[in-house]
C-alpha cells in the first residue's frame, strides 16, 4: 500500500470518490460538485493549511484523505484536523485507514500536539476503527457557520 501526496492529474480520480462520500450516510453535509472541486484544487495548490493523500494498492487507487492544520488552544499547539478519509468499498477491512491515521501521525510528530477528527454517530464501524486507533469522544457539540 502506497499513501502519497495528491498532485495534478488527481483531480478526476479524487472527485469520483468525494461525490459518493459525499452523498453517503457517512457525513452530515452534502456540498455541491464546486465546493468538492474547490477543495481538490486546494489540496493540489501551495496552500500551507490543507493537504490532500491518495491511496494506492498495486497501482490502483484505493481512497484518498485529506488534512487542515488549526491550533488547539487547549492543548497548547498546532492540531491535526483529518478532514476526510474515503476508501472504495472494495478495499475497506484491509488497514488502509489505519494505515492513512498512523501516516499522519508520523507526518506530523513532533509538531502537532493533537489529532481530531468528525464521525457521523450511526458510522459504528469507522467509530470502531478510530477508537482502535487511540481516537476518544471530545464531547463537544460543533456549531459551525458557513459564509
Amino acid at each position: 500500500m502506497n499513501i502519497r501526496k495528491m498532485v495534478d492529474g488527481d483531480q478526476q480520480a479524487v472527485l469520483d470518490m468525494m461525490i459518493p462520500f459525499y452523498n453517503s450516510d457517512a457525513v452530515l453535509c452534502h456540498p455541491d460538485e464546486a465546493v468538492l472541486k474547490k477543495c481538490i484544487s486546494d489540496c493540489v495548490a501551495d496552500i500551507p493549511f490543507v493537504e490532500g493523500f491518495v491511496f494506492e494498492v498495486d497501482g490502483v487507487t484505493a481512497g484518498y484523505g485529506m488534512t487542515a492544520i488549526g491550533y488547539a488552544t487547549e492543548a497548547g499547539g498546532i492540531c491535526v484536523h483529518i478532514e476526510d478519509i474515503y476508501i472504495k468499498p472494495e478495499f475497506r477491512g484491509h488497514g488502509i485507514g489505519t494505515a492513512f491515521l498512523t501516516y499522519v501521525e508520523d507526518r506530523y510528530r513532533g509538531k502537532a500536539v493533537r489529532y481530531r477528527l468528525e464521525v457521523e454517530p450511526d458510522n459504528e464501524g469507522a467509530d470502531r476503527a478510530y477508537r482502535r486507533c487511540g481516537y476518544s469522544e471530545l464531547g463537544y457539540r460543533q456549531l459551525y457557520k458557513d459564509v
